[in-house]
């Protein structure tokens, strides 16, 4: 940027103040961010007026070598061009939307003039498409139901709308799966109307598709075809069991988009719950990238635009959102008015169903790589489950108090990432405020201190208490007052490994065989050699130093290379006044001096 400073300040001055869209670029010409602005000068200037709070924002700026703008007539204009500038160039440094082509859907080709239902990941225009569908083993469970209920062609075979021309149909049509339209045992209207049931099936509309079964049926069986109108009724009898299995959410049977989002530290989630007809039948999870630091109204607003950008023409009912996005109003415009960020009520706990399902993806996009890098993935997955607690505990501390008489006190924090130990991130505390014997106020003071100069990096997900229901209810109290919201906390009590959590009177006996117990056993060990470690050296260093504090003339530069010559007290007492002269800064008279003292 220092290069091109003299250009962009040339360019900076020439900024008008009206809405429109600006693309950063670096030193090669690419474009790395496009943004909108009600006000362009404003907007563009703030990036070159100094640091900012954020990493990701820096780190641009110290990329950006050029920049152009686009002037819109609206800020409205300004949004739909930035979003299509996004999908176009897919810039570095914008929050950006995994492609969803990545993800299954179930095809139709309409156009066909037999149609066939098949799963694929490339869309075209010659088709109607379902999904996207994130798990592709049911997307493919989905297709061998329909195949059963509503029977259709699966081969390759191409069948022109005329007289057929195979004279034998494959083995589908002897299981029942297919109408075999290949030998003409199925006109092309029956078909089609095959089709438009699983069309209506797959859109939701479960009840016209019985009522027009059902006229089948009847029909059939005025005809005399008794066998054929006893397999539409057992094709009825199986849509009505899955039709069973869906709850009904609204019964004006409208379509509705709710959207929750999740992140934690780089790694963001979006979930698209869709409600078609008035009932839950599909979920789409969608990764973001480029989030860190970026709070999650930005996130909702560069999702909603590149997820509507190609749907703006179909949008559903309503769209119900966790988080408001950025820019609320002129996003809500452009969705006609569609936006809801609901505050109580059935939708409030449909748009934290979202949420959990977000945040369920980034869970076991930790866990791949968990599984990828040690097998302590078990037992941390086994604490979440037997104990309920809200996340996966990655990163647990375990703190524990040693003293001996009052005398001495310390604490020590230690640190495990995926079920095993960091010694790096293991802390120490000298307790400064408690005199006596108190484990309850050393642990306050401990917790007081961790939690103040927590830092984001080694901010754990559970904190393990060494102790019962009054140490975990008193160190709660403190976790709870310091603003934390987001950190879980359990105790380890040693007579029964019993397990205690806030606010349950009864404790939780996890098996001694139990994957997870290990883990909090270890843990709590682990806490407590590295709290009496570090006791034992403090009275150690008190007790060596203490007989020679008494001499006067020995300073503590004189007592450290005293310790460090002879090694302990007991050895400077045995040893001759010759080699204490040897000793930088002590002549024979405090070499006499220390002897004599030191042996009394």
């Amino acid at each position: 940027m220092a290069e091109n400073s003299k250009k962009i300040k040339q360019k900076l001055a020439l900024l008008p103040e009206k809405p429109g869209v600006y693309l950063m670029k670096n030193a090669a010409g690419k474009i790395i961010y496009v943004g909108k602005s009600k006000n362009l000068k404003h907007r563009v200037r703030s990036y070159f007026s100094g640091t900012h709070p954020d990493k990701k924002t820096n780190e641009l700026v110290s990329h950006i070598a050029d920049f152009e703008y686009i002037i819109t007539l609206t800020e409205f204009d300004a949004l739909l061009l930035e979003s299509n500038l996004i999908n176009r160039y897919r810039p570095k440094y914008n929050i950006a939307l995994v492609d969803d082509k990545q993800y299954p859907f179930i095809k139709i080709t309409v156009n066909d003039p037999f149609p066939r239902v098949k799963v694929t990941r490339n869309l075209s225009e010659d088709a109607r498409y379902f999904g996207p569908f994130v798990n592709a083993t049911a997307i493919q469970k989905t297709i061998r139901m329909l195949e059963w209920i509503f029977p259709h062609r699966i081969c390759h075979r191409k069948i022109p709308t005329g007289k057929p021309v195979f004279k034998r149909a494959c083995m589908n049509y002897q299981m029942g799966k297919c109408p075999a339209p290949c030998i003409g045992k199925i006109s092309q209207k029956e078909y089609r109307r095959t089709i438009s049931n699983i069309i209506h099936f797959l859109k939701g509309k479960n009840e016209e598709v019985l009522a027009s079964l059902e006229k089948d049926m009847k029909q059939k069986a005025d005809e005399m075809k008794f066998e054929e109108a006893a397999r539409i009724r057992d094709r009825i009898k199986d849509i009505k069991k899955i039709t069973f299995r869906q709850k009904i959410y609204f019964a004006d049977r409208k379509n509705r988009d709710v959207i929750g989002i999740y992140r934690e530290g780089d790694k963001a989630a979006a979930a698209v719950l869709k409600i078609m007809s008035g009932k839950l039948l599909n979920k789409e999870i969608y990764a973001l990238k480029n989030t860190a630091e970026k709070p999650i109204s930005e996130l909702m607003e560069a999702f909603l635009k590149q997820y509507y950008t190609s749907k703006s023409k179909i949008l559903p009912f309503k769209i119900f959102l966790s988080d408001a996005p950025e820019d609320f109003a002129t996003l809500n415009i452009w969705l006609k008015n569609k936006l809801v960020v609901p505050q109580r009520g059935d939708m409030k706990k449909l748009v934290k169903m979202a949420q959990e399902n977000a945040f369920n993806f980034i869970e076991e996009q930790q866990l791949k790589y968990l599984r990828k890098s040690s097998r302590a993935v078990f037992p941390i997955t086994e604490l979440k489950e037997k104990l309920g607690l809200r996340k996966l505990p990655r990163k647990i501390i375990c703190l524990d108090i040693s003293t001996i008489q009052g005398t001495d006190t310390v604490s020590s924090l230690v640190f495990f990432e995926n079920g095993k130990p960091i010694k790096k991130n293991y802390r120490h505390f000298i307790i400064k405020t408690v005199e006596g014997q108190n484990d309850f106020a050393a642990l306050a003071e401990t917790l007081n201190r961790y939690l103040k100069k927590i830092d984001q990096q080694e901010k754990p997900d559970l904190i393990v208490i060494d102790g019962g229901k009054g140490q975990l209810s008193s160190a709660f109290e403190i976790l709870k007052n310091s603003g934390v919201s987001d950190i879980e906390m359990i105790s380890l009590a040693k007579r029964l490994e019993e397990v205690f959590l806030p606010g349950k009177s009864e404790a939780i006996i996890l098996p001694h065989s139990a994957l997870s117990l290990r883990l909090l056993i270890k843990l709590r060990d682990e806490a407590h050699r590295f709290a009496i470690t570090f006791h034992r050296k403090r009275r150690s260093a008190r007790t060596l130093t203490s007989e020679l504090d008494k001499i006067k003339g020995v300073g503590e530069n004189t007592k450290f290379l005293l310790l460090k010559e002879f090694g302990s007290v007991k050895n400077i007492k045995t040893a001759a006044i010759d080699d204490i002269i040897r000793v930088k800064g002590i002549g024979r008279k405090l070499a006499k001096k220390i002897l004599s003292e030191l042996s009394c």
